[in-house]
């Protein structure tokens, strides 16, 4: 099980473009504003359409939250998913991509969201 404190280390060995980010805070010990420098590299990502490695930051969401103990489920789910949410898609083609890139353990949770909390978009 990840907890809290190894997050940081995990998005760095995935992502290494987020290491000086993650270093201009004391990441170890803020977990949401971990998750928070993730989902804004993610966002930023899905945004340019940069697909290969939105790819790698939701499938390394889906990981933390299928491994993270339930501190680190919250930050995904309370941190990372709205963020994800709230990226505009274009036109159906994006939004096709999008949700092939959402991994399956999350998928429901992403779904949940977009009716519920963000259907008024």
């Amino acid at each position: 099980m990840i907890n809290q404190y190894e997050v940081p280390a995990c998005i760095e060995d995935t992502i290494p473009a987020l290491r000086k980010a993650l270093h201009q805070f004391p990441a170890v010990f803020h977990i949401y504003d971990t998750v928070s420098c993730l989902s804004e590299y993610t966002d930023q990502q899905l945004r340019e359409q940069n697909f290969p490695v939105a790819d790698k930051c939701m499938k390394l969401a889906g990981k933390l939250y299928e491994r993270g103990n339930a501190v680190v489920k919250e930050a995904i789910a309370r941190v990372f998913l709205p963020t994800v949410c709230r990226v505009p898609l274009a036109d159906a083609a994006s939004k096709i991509r999008m949700y092939s890139l959402i991994p399956e353990v999350l998928y429901p949770l992403y779904i949940q969201y977009q009716l519920t909390d963000n259907g008024n978009r």
